[in-house]
């Protein structure tokens, strides 16, 4: 069994959210004006068009107009603007 596979069978068990867990990120939409992104790693790019995070895994890649860093914290980042995509490498 995997280690993901493991993690995921732990936190079914005990009724735990995987991402609290695992450290997965998790991603959160609101209409098309906001995303907020918990568990990032990092600001890897950021433009008004073109915001992206660090994550386990991958990145998180936040497409639009008009963007902007809302708040940002160790654990959190909150992108506020016209949404196009948001996007997983």
């Amino acid at each position: 069994m995997t280690e993901a596979a493991w993690a995921a069978r732990i936190a079914e068990r005990l009724d735990i959210q995987q991402e609290a867990f695992t450290g997965a990120p998790r991603i959160t939409i609101s209409g098309d004006g906001r995303v907020l992104i918990e568990g990032h790693r990092g600001l890897l790019e950021y433009s008004e068009e073109r915001i992206a995070a660090a994550a386990a895994g991958g990145r998180i890649i936040v497409k639009g107009e008009g963007l902007a860093l809302a708040s940002m914290s160790g654990r959190e980042l909150l992108i506020t603007g016209r949404l196009w995509a948001v996007e997983l490498e």
